[in-house]
């Protein structure tokens, strides 16, 4: 009788242990599924999206996805910084986002942030927006193409400049006025400078104007944002 009982108990021992074991196997399949959970060294289970450990068991793993932290962190899981520079992080708020466009604040919330920039609202100004920056864009091209120009032709005049010096050195050594590669002292004149000097007090002349243009339109771009912003 003793035997049998004996048999008895370790074969429920047996079956407990392949059921354990089966778990744990589901467990292990069912975290290394989930980017959302990781296995610690203490055994623990660990939600990445709020932080809270876990015991290891099949049960308390489903009774956490179940729970309602779990599904607000899966609701809110998101990357707001695409929305930048149009939606920023609030200030002084952790909780709450920041429109630049509508000037709104908004709740950090998945839903409530892809409904804002799906209204009508926010694709009005952001429509405005981008028709200023590629007006922009285009009342400055000119300008940068002219400064290129500008800098180029600097550029093929200093290279004339150092193509005659070189040209009026090899006559010099060819004269005997240089002798042992170095210079006599003679005074000379140098209309190499003098053009330098011209092309360089050119360049500034432009660049002033440039600049005065430049400061013109942003003067005048803060007075229609200052008059936008009394109208609204």
């Amino acid at each position: 009788m003793n035997k049998n009982k004996e048999s008895g108990k370790q074969a429920q021992n047996n079956k407990q242990n392949d059921s354990n074991l089966n778990k744990n196997k589901e467990l292990q399949k069912l975290v290394q599924n989930n980017k959302h959970f990781e296995f610690l060294s203490s055994g623990k289970i660990k939600c990445i999206l709020t932080h809270h450990e876990i015991l290891p068991t099949l049960q308390e793993f489903n009774n956490y996805l179940n729970g309602r932290s779990y599904k607000n962190a899966l609701e809110n899981d998101i990357d707001f910084t695409q929305f930048e520079p149009y939606i920023v992080q609030h200030k002084t708020d952790k909780n709450k986002l920041y429109c630049n466009l509508t000037r709104q604040n908004i709740s950090k919330k998945k839903s409530v942030v892809l409904k804002h920039v799906n209204g009508k609202r926010y694709k009005y100004y952001l429509s405005k927006y981008l028709e200023e920056q590629a007006k922009e864009e285009q009342e400055n091209q000119p300008e940068n193409q002219e400064e290129d120009e500008i800098l180029n032709e600097l550029e093929e005049l200093n290279n004339l400049l150092n193509d005659e010096v070189e040209e009026e050195q090899t006559d010099k050594q060819k004269n005997g006025i240089l002798k042992g590669g170095k210079k006599i002292n003679k005074k000379k004149v140098k209309p190499q400078q003098e053009q330098q000097i011209e092309i360089e007090q050119t360049i500034q002349t432009k660049q002033k104007k440039q600049q005065q243009q430049q400061d013109g339109k942003q003067i005048k771009k803060l007075k229609n944002k200052q008059q936008k912003a009394q109208v609204e």
